[in-house]
């Protein structure tokens, strides 16, 4: 009797886990569903008492969300100039999006079966949308740095703002008097009888403040994946509530496919805001310009007010579709009594399924294999827009396009492989553990080779740093120059090489974008930013990835099947969780948060602001080479250890000789594991 009792609380764990109510608990009703809210219920209306409807409108709906968690790692750079934050800094704002999930996810898989699914859906898509505008508000609260036009001549600032706002976008030249004294307490023209303290400097006001700003755009991802949390479970349990369970798996994977969508989309906005100069205005400025910010709250205001667009008609669904399932009723009074007593089972059931999960071997080095090889995925694709930009001299937007396209290619085609792949061939637990292994030697091959393409790095002429070029075709051009060390500012010379700043290239003037009568280059002239050193190793280095990512998505699926079949029926559902409880903390929280420290440790070229240090203006490429691919994969070849342990596990211990086939089900099976781990966006994020 005890065992019926735990069987039966693991058994409410089952569906606690699915969201969706066991037929014997409702009833078919044929009844025409109302639609609309309240006594609003027109005729027009009635449209949306259909599975067909729901899925169109329910996967734009969908896709929205999918975007920000992706979107974010586009402005890594952006972000870190507009604040000063570090890569830390910035890992930790990529790992807030899964603290959200991990918080919520839970207690939202239990309350599924007792809420109005669409309208759940509908207010978590308006908190999705009010996250994003909440991740904007720095950008309104501190403002940016405004770019100055007009020439000007000689240190002659009295059409500037401020000295300290044309210093910030100019650099320094050469005027023979090194005084930093400007850059904080005081402004200092040239000819020093103006002195001014100029604390409303929007690039003050955002560097002093980026303790406020990190902790609201923080805040904004914590809700971002609290509100992301029910979207899997909770569509699941809708369809599979009110179709036939054949049709499940076709309408999940159209909803899916538009939801892999997603980073993509934000990629590629992030590429085209980062065109855009921050306050909108335009300006003489390019792309390869030192001081750059991109329109980054731009992205969080699209998303999120899109968002919030597509969330009122998922109002106006009905709970259930004619022909669905009736929804469960509250439990009664002496229902209520046994809660106590009801909890106390499950939670005894839920210890016992733990120890049997935890004493299966095969299960948990397959487990273990995921957060080692989602540890280097997130963490590594965090910050391959930003090595993209530094080792091959990108600029952010081109970086972010073509991370667009990889992932749109990956994450999609490779995705889609596995499954089909999986199905055509009817890939059991062994073969699948097979094709797994063979998928991630692969990936960590492609993955190794990438650090074989890498570009040299730019000389730096005049550069006080250990890596600097001496210019000794025109000795002693700085003899009448007192340049600050600590104020780095590349600039290209004529002659096509690049220089620490104006000063050490021994500018004396400028006029409109350019830097004139600079002693230390042949003819004379110089524009701000590195000069375009033209490596032609980006290609390949895409192709490596490229194949990389294919190869780590074609064993989702497989992957699947083995949590499956490794485990009993009954310990199911608990092993999906487990998996994606797992991969979701070692994996998209501690990746970007560790990796972010790991870059942090390799900069040669710190911002010294007027609050201390602030980002990287600087990176060793080489050390950026070795340590950001060279853990990556590290780790994916500990992933790949792990399911050859498991597999000679598996062998030695006959564990699938009774599993001959992948079960009749699959399809619908395989759907509702993509809604598990497309909250932790193991389909949506190429591996």
């Amino acid at each position: 009797m005890a065992d019926e009792k735990s069987k039966e609380a693991y058994g409410n764990g089952h569906k606690y886990m699915h969201t969706s109510n066991p037929d014997d608990d409702n009833e078919e009703d044929n009844a025409p569903a109302e639609c609309g809210v309240g006594s609003f219920k027109p005729a027009a209306l009635r449209m949306c008492a259909s599975i067909s409807v729901f899925t169109g409108v329910y996967s734009f709906s969908g896709l929205l969300t999918s975007t920000l968690s992706s979107y974010v790692n586009s402005q890594v750079t952006t972000l870190e100039r507009h604040f000063g934050f570090n890569s830390a800094q910035t890992g930790l704002i990529m790992a807030a999006n899964d603290v959200g999930f991990l918080v919520m996810v839970l207690f939202v898989s239990y309350i599924a079966a007792k809420v109005h699914i669409p309208r759940s859906l509908a207010l978590v898509t308006i908190l999705f949308g009010i996250s994003g505008i909440m991740c904007a508000m720095p950008h309104f609260m501190f403002g940016a740095p405004s770019p100055s036009g007009g020439n000007v001549r000689g240190g002659d600032v009295s059409n500037m703002t401020s000295p300290r706002s044309f210093r910030s976008f100019s650099g320094q030249i050469c005027d023979g008097v090194n005084d930093t004294s400007s850059e904080c307490n005081v402004d200092v023209t040239n000819n020093g009888l103006s002195k001014m303290a100029d604390k409303e400097d929007p690039d003050n006001r955002a560097r002093a403040n980026a303790g406020v700003a990190l902790a609201v755009i923080v805040a904004g991802m914590v809700l971002q994946g609290i509100a992301k949390t029910p979207r899997y479970s909770f569509v699941t349990s809708y369809v599979d509530d009110n179709v036939d369970k054949v049709k499940t798996g076709f309408i999940m994977g159209v909803m899916t496919s538009l939801a892999m969508l997603g980073p993509a989309i934000a990629f590629t906005l992030g590429g085209m805001f980062n065109r855009i100069y921050v306050t909108l205005q335009e300006t003489d400025m390019h792309f390869r310009h030192p001081k750059w910010i991109g329109a980054w709250w731009l992205g969080y205001v699209t998303f999120g007010a899109a968002a919030i667009v597509f969330a009122v008609p998922l109002f106006f669904f009905p709970r259930r579709i004619k022909g669905g399932k009736r929804v469960k009723k509250p439990a009664s009074v002496a229902q209520k009594v046994n809660v106590i007593k009801t909890v106390s089972t499950f939670l005894t059931g839920f210890m016992a399924a733990m120890v049997r999960l935890w004493t299966n071997p095969v299960y948990i080095f397959v487990v273990l294999s995921s957060c080692f090889l989602l540890f280097s995925v997130a963490g590594g694709q965090s910050f391959t827009p930003k090595y993209i930009e530094n080792q091959f001299s990108f600029p952010a937007w081109k970086a972010n396009m073509a991370m667009a396209g990889m992932m749109l290619g990956t994450a999609c085609l490779g995705t889609f492989l596995g499954g089909y792949i999986t199905k055509r061939f009817k890939m059991g637990p062994m073969v699948s553990l097979k094709f797994v292994m063979a998928m991630q030697m692969l990936s960590v091959i492609f993955t190794g080779l990438m650090m074989a393409f890498s570009c040299d790095q730019p000389y730096l002429y005049n550069s006080p740093g250990p890596r600097a070029s001496a210019d000794t075709s025109l000795g002693g051009c700085l003899d009448n120059c007192a340049c600050d060390n600590d104020d780095y500012f590349p600039v290209c010379g004529d002659d096509g090489r690049s220089f620490f700043s104006p000063c050490h290239a021994g500018c004396l003037d400028i006029v409109g974008k350019s830097y004139v009568n600079c002693s230390c280059i042949e003819g004379g002239t110089a524009e701000a930013g590195m000069c375009d050193y033209g490596c032609p190793m980006f290609y390949p280095f895409m192709i490596c990835m490229c194949c990389s990512a294919l190869f780590g998505t074609f064993s989702i699926i497989p992957k699947l099947i083995i949590y499956i079949r490794a485990t009993e029926a009954r310990d199911k559902p608990l092993a999906l969780g487990f998996s994606s409880f797992m991969s979701s903390i070692t994996g998209w929280m501690l990746g970007p948060i560790c990796f972010g420290k790991l870059i942090d440790g390799i900069c040669i070229q710190w911002e010294h602001g007027c609050t201390g240090s602030g980002s990287c203006r600087l990176y060793d490429n080489e050390n950026f080479r070795w340590k950001l691919l060279g853990y990556q994969t590290a780790f994916r070849f500990m992933g790949f250890v792990c399911v050859v342990i498991a597999l000679i596990i598996a062998k030695v211990t006959n564990k699938f000789d009774k599993v001959k086939d992948v079960p009749k089900d699959l399809e619908l099976e395989v759907s509702l594991i993509n809604g598990q781990k497309g909250d932790n966006h193991t389909i949506v994020k190429p591996v």
